[in-house]
């Protein structure tokens, strides 16, 4: 038998096996589909927008807005099967199991985008791993979804102390305090002030241990975050570069260009493009 021959073959097995389990699936989907096109206020694409929001967050090792997030959720008096999760669906009849597979999705989600941002995939299995493992154990819904929040955090701060694991403590300062502030205009001395160190000091010792001088650093963070706005925002490439204090919206339009090879205009209006969505 040819390879092509048994391919098709196991096709045709694959389909007869599963045929009415997919009739029920696709009547399901098709059901939900008609009934979201024709909701008032329907998704239009704001699910996979805030969930592109979470997930950069993760991958910049962002702690600040992944602890504004899990501390918002935290505070929801009830929390649904879906809350925070950064997905969300109605994937079982069974509350406690959707929970569970909503972890699931939220934590494998997190992950790659912990290991898009520079951990070590070792490191970032090894907690998705054990997040999941002890998922298993519980049937308390709330603590379920409190589990998935905590996944987040922890897959964010291990972003963060991996990117910063070979840099003295006078840098993971610099460094914690400008991820916590790229709305500001942030300055060197406040830095030296920030760590009791010279300005020169400070810029020498992020040469030796970044590879580049501060100013350029706080650049390279804020035009990845707005990047990030651009994808997941309908801001003004002005408000953005307001938002993030460059000098000017000319000043920041340059350096995007310079960066990604692209206006941020251009860069918003490619996520809009059918081909590229």
């Amino acid at each position: 038998m040819s390879n092509e021959s048994e391919i098709k073959r196991n096709l045709d097995l694959l389909e007869k096996e599963i045929q009415d389990d997919y009739k029920e699936i696709t009547s399901y989907i098709n059901d939900h589909i008609f009934l979201e096109q024709d909701t008032p206020g329907a998704d239009n694409g704001t699910r996979r927008i805030q969930e592109k929001a979470l997930y950069y967050y993760v991958s910049a090792g962002d702690v600040q807005r992944i602890d504004e997030r899990v501390a918002a959720s935290v505070d929801t008096a009830d929390l649904a099967p879906e809350a925070d999760s950064g997905v969300v669906g109605d994937v079982s009849d069974s509350p406690l199991l959707s929970a569970k597979y909503l972890l699931i999705a939220s934590v494998t989600l997190a992950t790659r985008a912990a290991i898009d941002g520079g951990l070590a995939e070792h490191i970032a299995y090894s907690i998705s791993d054990g997040f999941l493992r002890h998922m298993d154990k519980l049937t308390d819904i709330k603590k379920i979804n409190l589990l998935s929040n905590k996944a987040l955090r922890a897959l964010t701060y291990a972003v963060r102390d991996y990117r910063f694991r070979n840099c003295s403590l006078v840098t993971k300062t610099c460094c914690d305090y400008i991820l916590r502030h790229l709305h500001d205009n942030i300055r060197m001395q406040t830095l030296a002030d920030l760590t009791h160190k010279t300005p020169n000091y400070i810029s020498d010792l992020f040469q030796k241990e970044m590879g580049m001088r501060p100013t350029i650093f706080i650049r390279e963070r804020k035009l990845e975050y707005a990047k990030a706005l651009l994808e997941t925002t309908d801001l003004a490439v002005s408000a953005i570069s307001d938002l993030l204090a460059f000098p000017s919206t000319s000043t920041f339009i340059s350096y995007f260009n310079k960066k990604y090879g692209t206006t941020p205009l251009q860069y918003r209006n490619k996520r809009t493009d059918p081909i590229n969505f």
